[in-house]
């Protein structure tokens, strides 16, 4: 299914976006990357094996390793907190410096002339993860991003064997990790099927989802948009967003998986709340009058968006 996201403005269509919509119910999916909206998936092997445990972690360290976090110090305090209670240096991640997302933060940072580190990379939660997998795997972690390292090999091995299919085309996600080229009713069917089982690997996703949905802000951070979504539904929506317009939502029914066709991520977000509006998941009309009703400047209404099939 297809959905159409068209702007107005006094009455005029400005902009159109398509965005593809995956369920459990869909007669097909999408290939697609479906980039940082997979971390989920990848952080199972940690869990698995007992990551949590063996390192003697916080539960809210689940939700820091399926981020794509803001930089803001309730995450990077956290992750090196992590990495040098293991005997791991900051250098040690594959993650390229950048100033913070959240830009209140970054401008505090240019004022004092601070340098962003690693562990502002919004990434770097994940690569953490890698780094203690490699641990308890006792493999060395040079090269640890590489398709081709022991690591790589292990987590792609074990969601092969998930997914019941050898996981095979793969490209570079945005953090220098690899990304597979996945069909998103692939992916919604498995989801949807971890979070009823009981066995080893349901009881992982449940832990994830558990630790996602109790600390909303670890995983994305403030003002962000899937952050908001959690936190709002009070719980009853599981939410990750991806690079270049994709969304993994999951409900008590159903898992959701949207792709915008230009990447757009407005589109994305908008085709989101107005499905979770539909299913009386979200009932907080701030949402609808800030992402529906388009301002200007002056606080002018000067258009909006309207979402259709």
């Amino acid at each position: 299914m297809k959905y159409d996201v068209s702007i107005y403005r006094s009455g005029k269509v400005e902009s159109k976006h398509k965005v593809l919509y995956t369920d459990i119910n869909s007669s097909n999916g999408y290939d697609i990357y479906l980039r940082s909206s997979f971390k989920i998936f990848q952080l199972l092997p940690f869990v698995v094996n007992e990551g949590v445990e063996k390192f003697k972690l916080k539960e809210e360290a689940l939700a820091l390793f399926s981020s794509s976090h803001s930089g803001e110090p309730q995450h990077t305090k956290r992750i090196l907190k992590i990495i040098q209670e293991n005997g791991f240096k900051e250098s040690d991640l594959f993650c390229t410096p950048h100033l913070p997302l959240y830009e209140k933060y970054s401008k505090d940072m240019i004022r004092r002339d601070e340098e962003p580190s690693q562990v502002h990379n919004n990434c770097s939660g994940k690569h953490t993860s890698m780094l203690l997998l490699c641990k308890i795997l006792d493999i060395p972690i040079n090269n640890y991003y590489e398709l081709d390292h022991p690591l790589q090999k292990f987590v792609y091995g074990y969601l092969s064997d998930l997914f019941d299919k050898e996981i095979d085309i793969f490209g570079v996600d945005g953090c220098g990790a690899p990304i597979p080229y996945l069909n998103t009713l692939d992916v919604a069917t498995i989801a949807s099927d971890l979070s009823r089982s009981t066995d080893k690997h349901g009881k992982a996703w449940s832990r994830i989802v558990e630790s996602m949905k109790k600390n909303p802000y670890l995983i994305a951070g403030t003002d962000r948009f899937d952050s908001t979504i959690i936190d709002q539904s009070d719980g009853k929506i599981l939410a990750k967003v991806g690079a270049e317009g994709v969304i993994f939502i999951q409900t008590d029914n159903n898992t959701i998986i949207l792709k915008s066709i230009d990447g757009s991520r407005r589109a994305t977000d908008l085709t989101a709340l107005s499905i979770l509006r539909n299913l009386g998941l979200l009932q907080n009309p701030l949402l609808s009058i800030e992402k529906e009703i388009i301002y200007n400047k002056q606080n002018q209404v000067v258009g909006e968006i309207k979402i259709s099939k």
